[in-house]
């Protein structure tokens, strides 16, 4: 067996010709390798019950080894970056040095182990093609993300009926609109990259519509070169077609729009053509961490650019803005169920602010605290605020104190609740909270420290709730019409409908146009990282 470890690291992935190996071996043969109880290498061992199970089933056949899937699978990892996958992490240079130096014709048992060792690599494939190739857990230790994962053994099954492995790729990876769209600007990318990258333009003074520049050439091939003008000719004039074009450069990368060419879309402009890759590259990433169980309806929070989306298997349906709570520091990476949604929802007073805001104002008159709609439970019961000695407690005191639980303050739906005039009550309510947000904040930056840190406020929302609320149990008389009429009252959420937040800083708008922003917080940055930092078989 030890020769046969060797050989079999030595052949990860060869490039074969069935006519040298096809009467060789049977799936008796791999049968026999994977029912010995010695460890496997790894590639295969860490997926052996998948494999197993494929290659014990009465419908298996041999992949590899008299197909023409070998040489496919080979020139599919080599070409790894057109699925936004990283082609070192694939090692097909490897098969090709180990195919130049083997010479012979294969025993039945050789030839069995480089069909279970292709047969690893291409899970391993798959698995980064569908669930992506690092954990969220990776980045963010908190963060609650339903685990992504592949059945390996449904893989080789569509493999085997799949006519080659394009056909595999077309229908095993992300299906929604969003991902196919990410794609296809990430293949115009890397043709832009192969042509020696954008054109670099000059910065220097403002251009203005009607005039002539010699920098204008420069610009016209710039915005060909990213789809936003027909032709790259070398007229000097900024004419109207130009003026269009710089508007729709400006709407993609974020920046005001006007008739003018200036510092800000000239530095967008000039970002490498390899930033862009990665940025795209890193959205797909971000897609593939999502069950595809999960992809139908999602209400998506794009935490690095304030806004979120409606998208209904994969189309943009309706966007807006949402807001991170105290951004700097909200780590939320999160796909969890929408359940409901609650109007003139009752806040749940944090301890934060019990002790720092509330309790100043009890040891003062717990009267006025009452009038303005506090209220206490002790145990489930509600207890009087004029009936506990305030004026002895301390906020040390109500942080050490060993019972702190059995109390809870509420806040019934007022000027003071932080959470609007509706919130949504999500399965894993501790790790996402998402409430009505009044306004667009000053600075574009919202912090209430005494909401969770994975909170977002959305703004302007009563119109998501169309696509939100169960279509049996909408209220008739509209949305605004029953929120006015000051209540408290839950309205269950659409079957099968996620709320999702990651960061993403490129994103598809419902017209389909491809957006880009910035990465205030480096979260590209760490993703990047985890991803060259993988370590692989």
């Amino acid at each position: 067996m030890r020769t046969i470890l060797t050989f079999g690291f030595l052949a990860i992935g060869l490039v074969l010709h069935p006519a040298e190996v096809a009467a060789n071996t049977s799936l008796e043969d791999v049968r026999r390798i994977l029912n010995d109880p010695e460890r496997l290498p790894l590639i295969v061992e860490k997926r052996r019950k998948a494999i197993s199970e494929y290659y014990g089933s009465e419908e298996a056949e041999l992949l590899w080894l008299d197909q023409a899937r070998g040489e496919e699978l080979t020139q599919l990892m080599k070409a790894a970056g057109q699925e936004g996958l990283r082609p070192e992490d694939y090692p097909h240079e490897v098969l090709v040095e180990a195919s130049g130096s083997l010479s012979g014709e294969l025993t039945p048992s050789e030839a069995a182990w480089v069909e279970l060792l292709y047969t690893g690599h291409f899970l391993d494939f798959a698995n980064d093609l569908r669930a992506g190739r690092v954990s969220p857990r990776v980045l963010y230790p908190d963060a609650y993300m339903p685990y992504n994962s592949i059945d390996g053994h449904d893989a080789l099954q569509r493999l085997a009926t799949s006519e080659d492995l394009d056909g595999f790729v077309a229908s095993w990876q992300p299906q929604d609109d969003t991902y196919q769209r990410l794609k296809g600007h990430l293949q115009h990318l890397q043709n832009i990259r192969e042509s020696d990258g954008f054109t670099y333009l000059e910065p220097g003074e403002n251009l203005i519509a009607g005039q002539s520049d010699t920098r204008i050439p420069a610009l016209r091939r710039r915005l060909h070169e990213g789809g936003l003008l027909a032709e790259a000719t070398t007229d000097e004039t900024f004419d109207k077609r130009l003026a269009f074009a710089v508007a729709q450069a400006q709407h993609r990368y974020g920046l005001p729009l006007s008739a003018e060419v200036d510092a800000a879309l000239i530095k967008a402009l000039n970002i490498p053509v390899d930033r862009r890759i990665e940025q795209v590259s890193n959205a797909m990433e971000r897609i593939r961490w999502i069950p595809n169980e999960y992809a139908r309806l999602q209400l998506f929070i794009n935490k690095g650019e304030n806004r979120f989306v409606f998208l209904e298997d994969g189309r943009v349906i309706q966007e807006g803005a949402a807001y991170a709570n105290c951004p700097d520091r909200n780590y939320a990476t999160t796909a969890t169920t929408i359940e409901a949604v609650t109007f003139h929802p009752t806040w749940r007073v944090s301890w934060e602010f019990f002790g720092k805001e509330l309790l100043p104002r009890l040891q003062k008159d717990p009267k006025e605290v009452e009038e303005a709609g506090y209220y206490l439970r002790r145990s489930g019961a509600e207890v009087p605020l004029d009936a506990l000695p305030w004026n002895q407690a301390t906020l040390k005191d109500l942080r050490r104190a060993p019972n702190r639980e059995q109390y809870a303050l509420f806040l019934p739906s007022s000027e003071e609740n932080p959470l609007g005039d509706y919130a949504y009550r999500l399965r894993q309510e501790q790790r996402l909270s998402l409430f009505d947000l009044a306004e667009a904040p000053e600075g574009d930056t919202y912090c209430n420290p005494y909401l969770p840190k994975t909170a977002f406020g959305i703004v302007d929302g009563l119109d998501i709730l169309e696509h939100i609320i169960e279509p049996r149990v909408f209220p008739e008389e509209g949305l605004s019409n029953r929120i006015s009429r000051r209540d408290t009252i839950t309205f269950p959420a659409r079957g099968g409908l996620m709320a999702v937040v990651s960061h993403q800083s490129v994103w598809v708008q419902r017209q389909g146009i491809i957006r880009f922003g910035n990465d205030p917080y480096l979260e590209d940055a760490r993703l990047t990282a985890a991803l060259s930092g993988r370590p692989k078989p």
